[in-house]
């Protein structure tokens, strides 16, 4: 059978091998269902959300472990190989690893007792896209079991620290008018993208904002991430649009954090929200935080990103981020997760689920 190690970049690879982009899952969907062994009884299908556990014991804790099973487009990286003591391939350390660590935790706590912990399994498919393609809500509304969490572990890529938190993130588009005309006259036309330029300028000089919670640092900041105007070289343009990306901390509201947001841009300017997903609640002493942590000498650190943790944190499951995953190497061309980091994960997580 070989060792863990071995076992985990086995599975890792299988995973990596399977193509998997968000949209794309029914390849990588059928099989992880497949792996997830018969005590773990399905108490959740929908269409790309499941969750699996064991007989609830009354008065037992309940541990959720999470993970996603769809990546961003390959680059060239599938297949994956093992090589250098890594797993490379789309989607290693964003969070195939994590799910194999999972998968392969289930499947040996099938064959044993259980421990202090009741443990279910939560995969979904849609993380790499817009929230509005979120299939959690749709989880949470069906499956109360998930809502008796003590906490939820997200297997994303942390480098092995337990990341508390996660920051919003607000999506804006802003639409700058103007009056179109030809460049060599440009007196007689109003040129949107100079509007744009001016009127990006509060918005540009904004200080990033720091926000200790829990001793953990979050940072609010502001970026214009997509700027377009014009139809051609010698025309004034009638209209630039601006795609406006905002990360606030946990200690703020979204409607607050909208309202930042528009306070920045020029009153004539159209404001467009494309979405708002608020932050996560931090979590960090929690009794099943403070075994995981222990469990691997394991530092916190905050999360400047967005993930799903918020989804539990915002329906009053506590919730974290830990994962075997490199977050250097998520989404780029040479995506790979260490078998070292794999085996790590594996063992903490044991620790907590089976007490040993």
């Amino acid at each position: 059978m070989g060792t863990l190690g071995d076992r985990l970049a086995a599975r890792t690879l299988e995973l990596v091998d399977i193509a998997s982009e968000s949209l794309h899952e029914a390849a990588i969907r059928e099989r992880v269902c497949a792996l997830v062994p018969a005590p773990f009884a399905p108490v959740f299908a929908g269409d790309e959300a499941f969750c699996w556990a064991r007989e609830r014991r009354p008065g037992t804790p309940l541990l959720v472990l999470a993970g996603h099973y769809d990546t961003v487009p390959a680059q060239g990286n599938v297949p994956g190989r093992i090589e250098d003591g890594a797993v490379h391939g789309c989607g290693a350390s964003d969070m195939k690893g994590g799910v194999a660590v999972a998968l392969e935790l289930v499947r040996e706590l099938a064959e044993t007792e259980p421990g202090p912990v009741d443990v279910a399994l939560l995969l979904f498919g849609r993380e790499e896209l817009p929230p509005k393609h979120n299939p959690l809500p749709a989880l949470f509304a069906g499956c109360p079991l998930v809502g008796e969490a003590e906490l939820a572990i997200l297997l994303e890529p942390t480098d092995l620290t337990v990341q508390a938190g996660c920051v919003g993130t607000i999506s804006a588009r802003v639409t700058f008018h103007g009056v179109s005309g030809h460049s060599a006259r440009p007196w007689l036309a109003t040129n949107a993208l100079h509007r744009a330029i001016e009127g990006l300028l509060p918005l540009t000089r904004h200080e990033r904002r720091e926000a200790v919670i829990d001793g953990l640092s979050f940072f609010e900041v502001v970026s214009v991430t997509r700027l377009e105007a014009g139809t051609a070289d010698n025309v004034i343009p009638a209209s630039a649009i601006a795609t406006l990306n905002f990360r606030y901390p946990p200690d703020r509201a979204p409607a607050e954090a909208e309202e930042l947001l528009r306070s920045l841009l020029p009153g004539d300017a159209t404001f467009e929200l494309l979405g708002n997903a608020p932050p996560a609640d931090v979590v960090v002493d929690t009794p099943l935080v403070t075994a995981l942590r222990a469990a691997g000498d394991f530092p916190v650190e905050p999360k400047q990103a967005w993930t799903n943790v918020a989804d539990f944190t915002s329906r009053g499951i506590p919730a974290v981020n830990f994962g075997p995953g490199a977050t250097r190497y998520a989404h780029a061309a040479d995506e790979r997760v260490e078998v070292g980091a794999l085996e790590m994960a594996y063992r903490a997580l044991h620790r907590v689920a089976a007490g040993s």
